[in-house]
């Protein structure tokens, strides 16, 4: 109806019905050259005032868990609209649970409704996250046209809301390691990190002690140096060093041993933290498109579980460096008499010397292997193998309430 032989076509009519006086052609042509126009109009202003927009009921959620995603169609004008098609993006792995997304090189969630005049059209799903990552939801295509079907048109909404999944978290116990918990069995003469908030007793100075922590007023009434000692239980600090390398060429990855490496990695990290200890993360993985390596500085503020999860859900499978090369890279900023936990699938000397040299300086170190078989005894170096795929697979079996 758009082409110029119709219209020829039109003209021609009206000049024969004008031509013949044949009432029933001249009102047949009026009424198709109303509807091209009447379909061109439609067309035209379909999409005006028409918005689209998407929410997700929570933009956090743990493995496993389910939140809605909330899709609002508004048609804000006095023209009704016979159809009207979204295409909106949807992330392949996460999961419909409501309905299936149409399947494709690229996964699609298509809604076709029609909508009157200053008409609102909801729609909710559920849907869940089976999968730890950061997902992408957009952008979407609105495509409308006259009610014939013969002219149509479609704009971007090009918002882009992000779901992030956590990985997913067990009981330590589930691990394979316990009752070997604590990590490390060996002890260290130095006190761990000290916490100005939480002074024990004072006792008297000692040559080595810092004078940050010299008690002046005790000092002052009793004529000697007096040195803050600090409860050391509220105090201990757990520094874990995350590999994302999984395979020894750096650009592949196995993609079970990257899950079991992560999910050690977080379940350690809440079980520290619930444990009233101190938790930091090292990795040598980077965020989306980062080159810098993804790291949380130690602490045990209420909120520090949460910046964990995100992290580790976010992390890159492409490393930016070795985890050795990390390892001695950071080695000089740990927080003082930290235990340093290293989870990796690719242990080697270089791993091995670097904890041995952390050891040296006075933390208790501990080594997590990931893969088909337990590394080699490497002296006395605390060595706990998490297993491989199996393992994974029968910890991503587990429901949590």
């Amino acid at each position: 109806m758009n082409s110029p032989a119709w219209y020829a076509l039109l003209l021609i009519l009206f000049i024969i019905s004008l031509a013949t006086r044949y009432e029933l052609l001249f009102f047949f042509a009026l009424l198709m050259a109303l509807a091209s126009l009447a379909s061109k109009l439609w067309m035209r202003y379909c999409l005006s005032g028409v918005t689209y927009s998407r929410k997700l009921g929570n933009t956090h959620i743990n493995y496993g868990e389910e939140t809605e995603l909330i899709i609002d169609v508004v048609n804000a004008k006095p023209l009704p609209l016979a159809w009207l098609q979204v295409l909106d993006m949807f992330p392949s792995d996460v999961t419909m649970v409501t309905r299936l997304a149409e399947e494709g090189p690229l996964r699609v969630l298509v809604n076709l409704m029609a909508l009157s005049w200053y008409e609102r059209v909801q729609r909710k799903y559920r849907i869940r996250g089976d999968k730890r990552g950061e997902f992408a939801f957009g952008p979407a295509d609105v495509i409308s046209g006259d009610i014939f079907g013969f002219y149509w048109r479609s704009k971007s909404e090009p918002k882009i809301d992000k779901l992030i999944v956590y990985p997913k978290v067990v009981p330590v116990g589930k691990l394979g390691f316990l009752p070997a918990w604590p990590l490390t069995e060996q002890k260290t003469n130095q006190r761990l990190l000290e916490d100005p908030l939480r002074m024990a007793t004072v006792r008297e100075y000692a040559p080595g002690d810092s004078f940050r922590h010299i008690h002046w007023r005790a000092s002052a009434r009793l004529g000697k140096l007096q040195t803050k000692v600090f409860d050391p239980g509220a105090t201990q600090v757990l520094m874990l060093f995350t590999d994302v390398q999984t395979t020894p060429n750096p650009y592949g990855m196995e993609p079970d041993y990257l899950e079991l490496v992560i999910t050690a990695t977080a379940s350690i990290a809440l079980h520290a933290l619930a444990s009233k200890q101190g938790v930091g993360l090292y990795t040598n993985g980077g965020i989306g498109s980062s080159s810098k390596v993804a790291r949380v500085a130690a602490s045990r503020h209420p909120a520090q579980g949460a910046a964990l999860l995100e992290i580790l859900a976010r992390l890159d499978p492409f490393r930016q460096m070795p985890i050795g090369t990390l390892l001695y890279r950071e080695m000089a900023t740990l927080p003082f008499g930290a235990t340093v936990v290293v989870i990796t699938a690719l242990p080697g000397p270089e791993v091995y010397r670097a904890l041995l040299t952390i050891r040296d300086m006075g933390h208790p170190v501990a080594l997590l292997t990931v893969g088909e078989k337990p590394v080699p005894p490497q002296g006395n170096l605390t060595i706990h193998h998490l297993g491989g795929r199996d393992a994974w697979q029968r910890l991503a079996k587990i429901e949590l309430a």
